[in-house]
């Protein structure tokens, strides 16, 4: 079935109705001159009807669906999909019907934007497990309706490859988050025709999702109301430095033949490159967000981002243009490390510990005692040490760096912990693992759970409605340094608060924490970042 939206700027829209949500498929937000180019806000003609019913392609990616859903252990049936070069640039908006009827732009909804992850080499709004329908109507069932948007951004070369010679040639760097600001300029401009309110818009971004809303927080622009993370800062996963920008992109050029090709013909035969053959880059090269003195200026540590201090030295206007803040973690999110070390998880212990031993070389005692706490020794088997590993880079990589920003949020800030272990087949079967918090959030496994777990589930996307909305109901962070836990629901946890850091039914020790009394967290953080990039 479908829903004509008469929308006084771009004219009559299609869209398709899915149980009480109507939603508007694959409209496209940017165009492209070509795959490198810088994006520009698309400024649709009117005159015919545009056909949103149909998902639109996604970016030049690999068709790695069947990756994620191999992170949640559970697969969705998957619609058709194509890749374009040239027009994946597109979104999906969600909207509730009230009464049965589409809101009118004098109702002035809240808006979230959702911004997918995948390590900034793929994913797509078309996938499944992020269709927005379920929650948009979860919403309308509270009276407290939002509308959702997800996005298509450009990844992997496209999106991050950068150099000093494309800059001269008028190309920018980070095309990937220029394209997520370019999303938050056309929901600005066009959102309020769908009955949304344009200053009332919500980043939420999972894995390096969360990371981009948080480097978007250098812009001196304000973009966004409200930013809620999910697993992924910018202490997480850093800006590259422009030197490595420049290794990426000798070795692409190495890659493709080109070392020998002069400057402009050499972007030029870059942009002759099959798109197919672009996905055959292997992801030992970085390709990622970098300081480009523009967007991204400087990077941050955890002594700035705890502090609630004005740092002349921390460039982040965002943290006084966006109001609030949620942030959590999965109580294992680092299971995605199974994945990210490759073949490094062969003989881990033994290469975990000549690595931090290496990185802590001015603090041995520190090496000594991580070691000690995790339980890891190069003797250890494989399958106990990459577990062991695995909950260091947890700790460090996501909790830690989730209440250092809460705990320096000048504005509110509020925080969870997801805890409901994954109840499918799998090698984390029984364990938060990365990923799990998006097939309980849009409620798109609602049948493949037991209804404890479909508690947890809808409790958690009420709470996420309420944020969008303003009105989170526990307390900020600073008031009992707290959090709101999911799970597990076979304890009967289901949203209870827990006061305090690391107390008993958060399902988080204060281990990263006493090591840090000795060195700080930065030593420990480039301890996890020496060992996965291979130093």
């Amino acid at each position: 079935m479908t829903s004509e939206l008469s929308h006084p700027s771009l004219g009559s829209i299609q869209g398709k109705v899915k149980d009480d949500v109507v939603q508007f498929l694959g409209i496209k937000y940017a165009s492209l001159k070509n795959r490198f180019a810088p994006s520009q806000v698309f400024e649709h003609s009117g005159g015919k009807v545009i056909d949103a019913t149909k998902l639109g392609p996604y970016v030049i990616s690999p068709p790695a669906w069947d990756m994620e859903f191999g992170f949640i252990q559970k697969s969705l049936p998957m619609p058709e999909m194509r890749m374009s070069e040239l027009d994946g640039l597109n979104l999906n908006i969600s909207v509730p019907l009230i009464h049965g009827k589409t809101p009118s732009s004098k109702q002035k909804l809240p808006v979230f934007m959702f911004v997918h992850g995948g390590g900034y080499a793929l994913g797509s709004n078309a996938w499944p497990q992020y269709d927005q329908a379920r929650i948009v109507k979860l919403s309308a069932e509270m009276e407290k309706p939002v509308i959702g948007v997800g996005i298509n951004y450009r990844v992997g070369l496209p999106g991050f490859l950068t150099s000093e010679e494309m800059r001269t040639e008028g190309y920018v760097a980070n095309n990937g988050l220029r394209d997520q600001v370019n999303a938050l300029h056309w929901i600005k401009k066009f959102i309020g025709g769908f009955g949304g309110d344009p200053e009332n818009v919500t980043f939420i971004g999972e894995s390096v999702g969360s990371v981009s809303g948080s480097l978007l927080l250098h812009s001196t622009e304000p973009l966004f109301k409200r930013y809620m993370s999910m697993s992924g800062t910018s202490l997480m996963i850093k800006p590259l430095p422009p030197p490595v920008s420049e290794f990426a992109y000798s070795s692409v050029i190495e890659m493709f033949g080109l070392k020998d090709v002069s400057g402009p013909e050499r972007i030029k035969a870059l942009l002759d490159v099959p798109a197919e053959k672009l996905l055959s880059v292997p992801p030992s090269i970085p390709l990622m967000p970098i300081v480009d003195s523009d967007l991204i200026r400087s990077t941050v540590n955890f002594a700035q981002i705890s502090c609630k201090d004005d740092d002349p030295v921390l460039d982040m206007p965002g943290r006084k243009w966006c109001q609030d803040l949620l942030i959590g973690d999965c109580q294992f999110d680092g299971s995605i490390g199974s994945f990210m070390l490759g073949p490094k998880t062969v003989n881990i212990a033994k290469g975990f510990c000549s690595s931090i031993d290496k990185t802590l070389a001015d603090y041995p005692t520190a090496a000594e005692k991580v070691r000690s706490v995790y339980q890891i020794t190069p003797d250890l088997p494989d399958d106990i040490a990459l577990r062991n590993v695995l909950q260091f880079s947890t700790d460090i990589g996501f909790y830690a760096t989730a209440l250092a920003f809460a705990q320096g949020w000048p504005g509110k800030a509020h925080v969870y912990h997801f805890n409901e272990p994954n109840p499918w087949e799998g090698q984390w079967k029984g364990e938060a693992g990365h990923v799990l918090d998006i097939a309980f959030l849009f409620q798109n496994y609602n049948e493949h759970l037991e209804p404890e777990q479909r508690n947890v589930a809808v409790k958690f996307a009420e709470d996420v409605i309420k944020f969008v909305n303003g009105a989170c109901d526990w307390k900020t962070f600073p008031e009992g340094e707290g959090a709101r836990i999911y799970g597990p629901s076979k304890e009967g946890i289901c949203g209870d608060y827990v006061e305090g850091i690391a107390k008993d039914g958060s399902g988080r020790k204060d281990t990263i924490f006493e090591l840090a009394k000795e060195i700080g967290l930065e030593p420990l953080s480039a301890a996890w970042g020496n060992f996965l990039t291979g130093n």
